[in-house]
């Protein structure tokens, strides 16, 4: 029995301890060290600046580094933590530590366990810090300690998700898209749970000892469930620290997926190495219900049909899109008619309109990242270059085959400018530079998202969306130093010349990718 345990830990240590070494020496995590660094000395000047005008400096630090911090897990989640044993499946190294001895319970906790120590370190280094808001005014201890006990529940429950998404799966990619979709339920599900509490009340439910009292109390933790709910109880005045629904609901949500996780891991172990190539929702029947899944016959432009159903997802994708976009579209009419309200169509737009254009740029941005991401991987990109035609076709080609899934948003977002206050919506906008502002933002993620792709393995998305949040933020503190003393005409002209920058930025990350390709394809 003791050397049975014995043996035990030393296979957890030995791939704790492989994890920490690896991720020690990469160069990425060191660059997610300094920008979380970077992160507290710019929240700490946009405090500094705002406090002149509002007061309390210390809270809207803490207020800016702990949403930052929120924001930085999440991204985590959707590369880091879903890939720990999808990377595994995919170099098929699984099997080899079966034979060697380590268990399945062995393996999860030295793949996963690693990773979260690798989170709970970052989030330590900014904890020291972050004290320094109670010295700047408005904030207590125990908020701070309250805080960061909501990350922890939310990197655990975060962390443990990706996992069992990563036993789950057989791939990064489907790691990444099925840890994404359980995202935007945790986001959008305390959400109805809300305007179903509103709806209810509106009819006369109260949280009193029947059947309807446990349905309000259980739709009262379930709008209280998410981290950025949590937090901003924190930044409250008077806050006392006690265990809230969160906290809880996140925690034990871990545990369920870790043991999700172990008692599923004893079957897809046992599953043979995957294709090279993933074939995403293709099917590969020609005939039957099926059928309009397929790839069919090939288009006169073979690249932009390869990377149209093999990187889009082809028609499955397109239907996905659809219903996503038109789900978006009936939650927010619905919840613009619970608890007794009823908001006009154009505010149904509004609400519409402002979430359309993020969802559109992170499904672009996430197309973009495996644009090149198949041929690296299974090492066909040598191949690929040897066809008579330029870097720049081929390239060009593949782009235009994932823009053509891009249709369904595209769509939509233009559907929506013949709304009722549609154009109501973009009129200030459009009257201005900031609207172009926003648009180069969008562009400069997809762009830096496709550059990155070439350099990870994955992450590329996670990277971009952080460096592009953390130019929206220097531009912002740039405009709020301006501001004071300067007008609006100077505002505006800033909000241009970081245009012109990014677009700038963006022609840079084309002729990185043009050079880098042939560099990849003789590897």
């Amino acid at each position: 029995m003791l050397e049975q345990s014995l043996s035990f830990l030393r296979g957890i240590l030995a791939l704790f301890f492989r994890s920490l070494r690896i991720e020690a020496r990469s160069f990425r995590m060191h660059l997610l060290w300094f920008l979380l660094m970077l992160v507290i000395y710019m929240s700490l000047w946009m405090a500094q600046l705002w406090s002149q005008a509002f007061g309390a400096p210390g809270l809207r630090f803490f207020q800016y580094v702990t949403y930052l911090d929120a924001g930085f897990i999440t991204l985590l989640g959707l590369s880091f933590f879903s890939t720990a044993i999808s990377e595994e499946k995919e170099e098929d190294t699984l099997g080899l530590m079966t034979m060697a001895g380590i268990g399945s319970l062995g393996i999860l906790l030295g793949k996963s366990t690693s990773r979260l120590f690798q989170v709970f370190l970052l989030l330590a280094i900014q904890f020291p810090f972050t004290l320094l808001a109670v010295t700047m005014g408005g904030l207590l201890p125990v908020q701070i300690f309250s805080a960061y006990m909501s990350l922890l529940a939310y990197t655990i429950l975060l962390a443990n998700v990706g996992l069992l998404c990563s036993v789950a799966c057989r791939t990064n990619r489907n790691a990444s898209g099925l840890t994404t979709f359980w995202l935007l339920g945790y986001l959008f599900a305390p959400l109805m749970a809300l305007a179903l509490k509103a709806e209810l009340t509106y009819r006369g439910w109260s949280a009193d000892g029947t059947l309807r009292g446990f349905v309000m109390v259980a739709l009262d933790w379930a709008a209280r469930s998410t981290i950025f709910s949590d937090l901003y109880e924190v930044t409250v005045t008077s806050f006392e620290f006690r265990l809230t629904p969160q906290i809880i609901t996140n925690t034990l949500g871990g545990g369920i997926s870790f043991c999700l996780a172990w008692l599923l891991f004893g079957f897809v172990s046992k599953e043979p190495a995957t294709d090279s190539t993933s074939r995403g929702m293709v099917t590969r029947s020609t005939s039957g219900r099926l059928r309009f899944f397929s790839a069919g016959r090939v288009w006169d432009l073979p690249l932009v049909w390869k990377d149209f159903f093999f990187v889009a997802g082809g028609w499955g994708g397109i239907i996905v899109r659809c219903c996503l976009y038109a789900g978006l579209y009936g939650l927010c009419f619905s919840t613009s008619r619970s608890g007794g309200n009823s908001m006009e169509l154009k505010h149904v737009t509004y609400l519409f309109q402002i979430f359309v254009y993020p969802l559109l740029g992170i499904d672009i941005a996430l197309t973009a990242s495996r644009v090149f991401h198949e041929e690296i991987k299974g090492q066909t990109l040598s191949s690929l270059l040897m066809l008579p035609r330029s870097i720049l076709d081929l390239v060009y080609s593949k782009v235009l085959g994932c823009a053509l899934a891009m249709l369904p948003g595209v769509l939509s977002l233009l559907a929506s400018l013949f709304m009722p206050g549609g154009c109501d919506f973009f009129q200030p906008l459009i009257s201005g530079p900031y609207m172009i502002w926003w648009l180069m933002n969008l562009v400069l993620m997809v762009h830096l998202t496709a550059l990155f792709s070439t350099f990870l393995r994955s992450g590329a998305f996670a990277l971009a969306f952080g460096t592009t949040i953390g130019t929206m933020i220097l531009t912002g503190m740039i405009l709020g130093s301006m501001a004071m003393a300067a007008g609006q005409e100077m505002i505006e002209g800033i909000i241009l010349l970081a245009a012109f920058l990014q677009a700038g930025a963006c022609a840079g990350c084309h002729g990185i990718i043009l050079q880098r390709i042939p560099k990849l394809g003789e590897k």
